[in-house]
């Protein structure tokens, strides 16, 4: 049976993707069709589920590429096949880096398959035993690679329906107003359509997500007030909270604990997981590059707990001279022997903490804030910060953003912390980066730029 599902669900997302892999690209379908799916309530669950799987396709994106933005890892050196990765990590990163294409068209997909659902459920809601739910789950998954989207590349084009190749190169780049209203519509829809606790599938979201998400988007766009409100009720969510410590947070036996609310879900025992991350051959700390030197330093060697979750390595029992980060963890599964599967938090509830810190902060609620501060700091072993040691706001951002690089280290958040909390330009810098507020986006791949043709409705970023 579960083979069974697995492979409905297998030609389930193959239609999704046939359809359109990328925002202006649309192909035919020869197995699931129009007139055969989207009858029932399970047909909508099984299109739901393609949504999902779709966020593992460029998960590396968080995993890696931007660590290698940031200052969590670095490449000295490139070959032939770390070329795209190279240039991103020195800011050299050009409108034909491939990775960047990747990314746009694997997101565009996932939103591609959220339109097609939220196409289909309109008017059968109430007609569906849970159709409120999947409207929910494919309003929070399309806003998700909208605001990544916009974090990675600025404005771009917005569909909020299916559309055919030749009207999509009719879509023009949104507006700043336009992509926060989009965004603050459908999270705010969300909350109301999501249930408060989870099901017995674990990984899908719940109000509470996005709540988180919306709170992300308001800081984002500098609605620090509204953000405030949305993180006050996501704390006040009975289901969630904090694990013990950060390192519980990520233990493979305790796999969508409390403490995560949205987390990009593998099981290897279904011949579902993926192979080993920050893996490597040696043990000898001096010999392993990544994490780098730069994030270490914002720990206390001595007190913090997290600094061990990728400072140590623990030696695989299935594998000879091979050693594991602690923070991600596992062992090979028995059956499916190349695969691990340590889930991916995309938010945690520690997050909700910070970024509520970042609300009152914003809000002129130093002390506030720096009671929420206190609370990661506190869990992780360090003693209590004061308003004696963070007297201002300036410093206080500062004591933020190096907060949250110690508890969200490797988890894809860095880069645009720091771009969010307005510290990036000077920060690279001043480790010795050439770049300029330009950087602070990338490219529009060249490839899109191409296709639609028309610099007044697909135009390139500045500096590029």
């Amino acid at each position: 049976m579960k083979h069974i599902k697995i492979a409905i669900l297998v030609a389930v997302c193959l239609f999704a993707a046939s359809c359109e892999e990328g925002f202006y690209e649309q192909y035919p379908s020869n197995s699931i069709t129009e007139g055969n799916f989207y009858r029932n309530d399970n047909d909508f669950n099984q299109a739901v589920g393609c949504c999902y799987l779709k966020l593992k396709t460029q998960m590396g994106w968080f995993l890696s590429e931007t660590a290698y933005r940031s200052d969590e890892c670095c490449l000295l050196s490139m070959t032939t096949s770390t070329q795209d990765r190279y240039d991103i990590d020195h800011f050299q990163e050009s409108s034909s880096t491939s990775m960047l294409e990747d990314i746009w068209s694997a997101w565009y997909n996932g939103i591609y398959r959220c339109n097609d659902i939220l196409d289909h459920l309109e008017g059968k809601e109430s007609s569906l035993a849970n159709g409120d739910k999947y409207k929910g789950e494919a309003l929070f998954l399309r806003s998700w690679w909208y605001f990544n989207l916009y974090r990675t590349f600025g404005v771009v084009p917005i569909a909020t329906d299916v559309v055919t190749p030749a009207a999509a190169k009719t879509i023009a780049r949104c507006t700043e107003s336009e992509m926060y209203d989009r965004l603050n519509l459908d999270l705010t829809e969300a909350i109301a359509d999501l249930p408060s606790s989870r099901s017995a599938e674990v990984a899908r979201v719940t109000k509470i997500a996005a709540q988180a998400l919306l709170a992300k988007v308001d800081l984002t766009f500098g609605k620090y007030a509204e953000a405030k409100t949305l993180l006050e009720s996501a704390l006040a969510d009975p289901n969630f909270g904090m694990m013990s410590t950060t390192g519980k947070a990520f233990d493979v036996n305790e796999k969508m604990n409390k403490e995560i609310i949205f987390a990009i879900y593998y099981n290897k025992a279904d011949d579902n997981g993926h192979g080993a991350w920050y893996s490597s051959s040696t043990i000898v700390m001096s010999d392993i590059l990544n994490p780098t030197t730069t994030i270490k330093s914002l720990y206390d060697a001595a007190n913090d707990n997290r600094l061990a979750l990728i400072n140590t390595y623990t030696k695989s029992t299935t594998t000879n001279n091979q050693y594991f980060m602690t923070k991600w963890y596992d062992t090979f599964d028995p059956v499916y022997t190349t695969e691990q599967g340590n889930d991916f938090p995309l938010i945690r509830y520690a997050d909700v903490i910070l970024m509520y810190a970042e609300a009152l902060a914003q809000t002129s609620d130093l002390p506030g804030a720096i009671d929420q501060l206190n609370r990661t700091r506190n869990r992780a072993g360090l003693v209590s910060l004061s308003d004696t040691d963070i007297a201002t706001k300036t410093a206080f951002i500062q004591a933020l953003a190096d907060e949250r690089g110690r508890e969200f280290a490797l988890e894809g958040q860095r880069w645009y912390d720091l771009v969010r909390l307005g510290l990036a330009v000077d920060y690279f810098k001043a480790l010795g980066y050439t770049l300029d507020s330009h950087n602070l986006v990338f490219p529009i791949p060249q490839a899109e730029i191409e296709i639609v043709n028309n610099k007044s409705i697909l135009w390139q970023n500045p500096g590029y």
